[in-house]
């Protein structure tokens, strides 16, 4: 996860490609789902405030 410049967030992850879980969402054309694990969403809301993000950005697993 990259907090960017704009204050938004650049996720990676696996793509999902199921269509039963797609279905689920309402996804416009132009995103992409992704699966992102729950070790950096917990990383993301455990980080104190200001702290600088690019430089522990990693791969989700």
């Amino acid at each position: 996860m990259i907090l960017t410049p704009g204050g938004t967030f650049v996720v990676q992850g696996r793509e999902v490609t199921d269509p039963e879980a797609l279905v689920q969402m309402e996804i416009p054309d132009y995103e992409t789902v992704v699966e992102v694990s729950r070790t950096a969403i917990t990383a993301l809301l455990e980080e104190p405030r200001g702290a600088d993000l690019q430089r522990r950005a990693q791969p989700a697993l």
